[in-house]
């Protein structure tokens, strides 16, 4: 029997492709899928210091897999680019945040940990199921040192999204996050003060000169 020619093999290359992007792209069109609400970003000029919440993410799977004591994680993306004209976007400052629930099935306590950037930054057990959930749905007072001379434009922009647990299909993981959730950074809270008018050099009635004196 002959073998499949090229268009064959892309034909099947492509279905395999379409069948492995489905159930994320499903998932993503779910009115009730997780998202990133609640955001408040408070751009200091010299640092951002940023709180948000993800909804829709803590469901009765993720819940089972706690009561059989595995560990749950949500990895929170969060940082500035500098989107170019025909060219790739340039990354500026960026932080990631994973926060974490593991059941003990002697105690019947849950750990939670959350870890900025590969260090654990604050740990504490609970019995509430409702503490996990906003544990690893919450992060408050995140806060981004912001490079010197940072472009101030629509086109420099603070970004967050939430990657969470990775689900299987057809025995292949997939992520399930939800989208990007952007603000443009065109201008710090804090403006500095306006610069002083210097007065009109001819002398004229519209205010003193600098020196002080009339035609020598």
């Amino acid at each position: 029997m002959p073998g499949l020619g090229w268009k064959q093999r892309w034909m099947g290359m492509g279905l395999l492709f379409a069948l492995l992007a489905a159930p994320t792209s499903a998932y993503a069109a779910r009115p009730d899928g997780p998202l990133v609400r609640l955001l408040e970003v408070h751009d200091r000029g010299y640092e951002l210091t940023v709180s948000f919440r993800v909804e829709n993410a803590f469901d009765e799977r993720i819940t089972s897999k706690l009561e059989a004591g595995l560990e749950i994680s949500f990895r929170h993306q969060v940082g500035v680019r500098r989107r170019r004209t025909w060219w790739f976007e340039r990354n500026l400052a960026q932080k990631k945040v994973v926060t974490t629930a593991m059941r003990d099935s002697l105690t019947g306590l849950y750990t939670l940990n959350r870890i900025v950037d590969g260090g654990i930054v604050e740990t504490q057990t609970t019995s509430e199921i409702e503490e996990v959930r906003d544990f690893l749905s919450q992060v408050n007072d995140l806060t981004i040192p912001l490079p010197a001379g940072l472009p101030r434009d629509r086109r420099t922009e603070f970004r967050v999204r939430a990657v969470l647990e990775t689900r299987f299909f057809l025995f292949f993981p997939y992520a399930h996050d939800t989208d990007w959730v952007t603000r443009p950074l065109a201008s710090p809270v804090e403006q500095p003060a306006a610069p002083v008018q210097e007065p009109p050099a001819d002398g004229k009635p519209g205010g003193p000169s600098a020196g002080g004196g009339g035609a020598g």
